[in-house]
């Protein structure tokens, strides 16, 4: 009896290190920067194309190439662009 109470003690403890080495792994694995700037990269082109879809489905658009267009054609011509 003695012998199955120290087996079954030894297998717990080898359990309860191998699950504490497991979730200290997990924990590292957690504060490493690695993938994070990717990620980063892809929020920004997510505003990015949602600022694009925005601008280009509303009258702003055209109003910005008007704009545009009327400071080039202003700065061609040698005159000062009304901002």
């Amino acid at each position: 009896m003695s012998d199955l109470i120290t087996t079954t003690q030894d297998r717990c403890l080898e359990a309860y290190v191998a699950f504490e080495g497991f979730v200290r792994d997990l924990v590292e694995r957690a504060r490493e920067n690695r993938g994070q700037t990717a990620a980063e990269y892809m929020g920004v082109l997510l505003v990015v194309s949602v600022i694009i879809a925005g601008v280009s489905q509303t009258g702003i658009g055209d109003q910005i190439v008007e704009k545009m267009k009327g400071l080039v054609n202003a700065i061609a011509a040698g005159e000062k662009g009304q901002g």
